[in-house]
């Protein structure tokens, strides 16, 4: 039998920027410690708003502004000086020291734009770098021995995509004793998320919320060695609509999705988990636990076969959307730009139409209109008189079980009477039933198709 062991996932939000959500941390890395043979390893992301605050710190420095990173470091000390016992003290500070020395030197080979392995240097050492070594010193002063990896002997190889880099299992599994060696040896593994490294040693990172994705890649690079299961501590637990959106409303927990059914509903706005990660554990059979970290009874199963008897799982709002509309036959190299070479799945077409001009038109719903905006000039390219309508949101339904069980379409769109709908997708094949709405309506929509989640749960199967 193979020894059991935890790939856990700690994001920044619980750290959080005062140390407040570290004793919660170490409970649970203990409940997991005791139920493992080995293990576990600890996947931390950075505290929350300290990428994005890095971020403008090296776009400052791009535009000859230099800006301070002193607050980003006030806080790891501050952590520190709570939660690592004395003797231990002066060693994390120095730890925190060397993290800020080697982002102040990546900063200072900024030239004009921060990108590429520079802005990975940047974002990981200052960020996630420094947030895992600093646990691993918050983990030895309360009784759990632990260590951190070092960037030269990093497990996550990936490919020479800097700022969304891919990971490669073959490549990666050449590092598997930078691991295997600490946790044989009854160690738990403090890891940095969102980092990894080409074949030659460059940085990069995996994405924006790309801890998730190490998390997962983690266990499935350990699975030929151990029985692996992947952990994911959000702040709150998977519920059938946002209860900020819906609010006196009774929301459900959703215990189970597939992989399909996560996918779709975290693309749509609902952030469950990565999507690159729910398509890597889909990839190896990993199934995912998110669990909520004070609350852990109300855990959800993200895997491959489908459970519990619901017709429509949740219900996502997503706000900054856009439609963009073209010549048809010139948007067929647009779609192989931006699925090859920009790497995006965030648009979705929505098919051709011909004008009573005779122009047949192909539109294109954006989920991410920002993306539109800045590279609107650069797109003309494929057609100059392609048009932009902003100031769009989409509102989703998601489950499997729709596909089955007719009406729930007709059940949602009466529930929105006298919200003006842009357009609607209805594909409950693909386990989704997509509304556009202007922005401005998008939580209306959801509380009031919401009002109806139990009729459209009661709709019998074909």
């Amino acid at each position: 039998m193979k020894k059991k062991l935890s790939v856990a996932k700690l994001g920044g939000s619980l750290i959080d920027t005062e140390g407040k959500g570290v004793p919660r941390i170490l409970k649970r890395i203990r409940e997991l410690q005791a139920k493992s043979d080995v293990g576990p390893v600890a996947v931390f992301s950075a505290p929350i708003g300290c990428t994005d605050e890095l971020i403008r710190i090296g776009e400052a420095t791009a535009q000859s502004t230099p800006a301070s990173t002193r607050h980003v470091f006030q806080i790891y000390r501050c952590i520190a000086k709570q939660h690592v016992k004395p003797e231990l003290l002066p060693q994390a500070l120095a730890d925190i020291a060397g993290c800020e020395e080697q982002t102040h030197a990546a900063l200072r080979s900024v030239n004009k734009r921060f990108d590429g392995n520079v802005k990975a240097k940047v974002l990981t050492l200052g960020g996630e770098v420094c947030s895992a070594t600093l646990m691993k010193s918050v983990m030895n002063s309360n009784g759990i021995v632990a260590c951190d990896v070092p960037v030269h002997s990093w497990p996550v190889v990936t490919d020479d995509t800097f700022e969304d880099a891919v990971p490669n299992l073959e490549l990666s599994k050449k590092r598997l004793d930078a691991l295997v060696g600490p946790l044989e040896a009854g160690k738990v593994v403090s890891l940095a998320g969102f980092l990894g490294v080409t074949s030659d040693g460059l940085e990069t990172v995996l994405g924006r919320g790309g801890s998730d994705l190490t998390c997962v890649f983690i266990s499935c690079l350990l699975k030929m060695r151990y029985q692996t299961e992947t952990v994911l501590y959000k702040d709150v637990p998977i519920q059938s609509a946002d209860p900020k959106v819906v609010k006196g409303q009774k929301t459900t927990h959703v215990r189970a999705l597939t992989y399909n059914e996560a996918h779709k509903a975290s693309l749509m706005g609902m952030k469950i988990v990565q999507t690159p990660a729910i398509a890597l554990a889909r990839r190896f059979g990993q199934p995912l636990q998110v669990v909520p970290i004070d609350n852990p009874e109300e855990y959800s199963v993200i895997q491959a076969e489908t459970s519990g008897g619901e017709v429509v799982k949740c219900l996502t709002g997503k706000a900054g959307c856009a439609i963009l509309s073209m010549n048809d036959e010139k948007s067929r190299s647009l779609e192989d730009m931006l699925m090859i070479w920009e790497r995006r799945n965030d648009f979705l077409d929505l098919g051709a139409e011909t004008l009573e001009t005779g122009d047949r038109i192909r539109d294109f719903l954006f989920l991410d209109s920002e993306f539109l905006r800045r590279n609107e000039e650069k797109l003309k390219g494929f057609d100059e008189n392609l048009h932009v309508e902003y100031g769009l949101g989409v509102v989703t339904l998601i489950g499997d079980r729709m596909k089955n069980s007719p009406g729930v379409a007709s059940i949602a769109i009466g529930a929105i009477t006298g919200i003006n709908i842009k357009r609607a997708v209805f594909a409950p094949h693909t386990s989704q039933i997509i509304i556009v709405v202007e922005d401005k309506n998008v939580g209306a929509t959801v509380a009031a198709i919401h009002l109806k989640m139990a009729e459209m749960n009661s709709l019998k199967s074909n």
